[in-house]
Order: C-alpha cells, then sequence, then structure tokens
C-alpha cells in the first residue's frame, strides 16, 4: 500500500552532498525534519492585533506561542534554530504540538512527498 509521502524516501537517502556515503538513519531524520519545520516557519505569518500589521514568524515568538499552548512541551528559541538546522531531532512530543500549532498530521514532520 502507497501513501502520498514516503517516510524516508529513495531520493532522500541519497542526497548526502554528492559523496558516496548515505546519511545515517539521525542525520536522515533531522534534515527532513528541518527542511519540513523551515517551509512551515517560511509560509507563516502572524499578527499581535486583530487588524495589525502581519509579520512573518519568527523562532522567538513560536517558542513563545509553544510554551504557552503547551508548557509541559520544553523548547527554547535556540532549541528551535537546531531543529530548522537540522542540528538536532525533535522529540515525539514535540513534533506533536508542531503539528497542532500548523495544523498538520505529525506524519507531515517525517514524511517528504513523492517526487
Amino acid at each position: 500500500m502507497e501513501s502520498r509521502s514516503n517516510i524516508v524516501s529513495a531520493e532522500a537517502e541519497s542526497r548526502n552532498g554528492g559523496g558516496g556515503e548515505e546519511l545515517t538513519p539521525r542525520q536522515l531524520a533531522a534534515s527532513v525534519f528541518s527542511k519540513r519545520l523551515a517551509e512551515l516557519v517560511a509560509e507563516s505569518v502572524v499578527s499581535t492585533e486583530d487588524d495589525g500589521p502581519v509579520r512573518s514568524l519568527t523562532l522567538y515568538s513560536l517558542a513563545q506561542h509553544l510554551e504557552l499552548a503547551y508548557p509541559d512541551v520544553p523548547i527554547s528559541q535556540s532549541g528551535l534554530y537546531r531543529l530548522i538546522h537540522g542540528e538536532a531531532i525533535p522529540r515525539l512530543d514535540l513534533i506533536v504540538a508542531l503539528a497542532r500549532v500548523f495544523d498538520v498530521a505529525p506524519e507531515y514532520f517525517i514524511t517528504e512527498p513523492n517526487q
């Protein structure tokens, strides 16, 4: 049974900067997650008032929102920076919280669309 997205696509496994080695599972997980989170952050905007000016979502404002909405899911601005730059992999509770914030399925963060 094929899904719309592949958990770890063969294409993603071969992406490693042109070298002959495959990415480790940890590197691949960080790469897929960071790419998907970066896409959501880049396309998101926020407004502080009902009719106030709209601005891009920042990692600081995302961390603040997560802290208020999900106080039992600890994450800082620097933690989000590490995730969005592929330097860390997220905990499951953070994946669920981010999925709720961005209104996507948790699977969104661990899958790549078929190409």
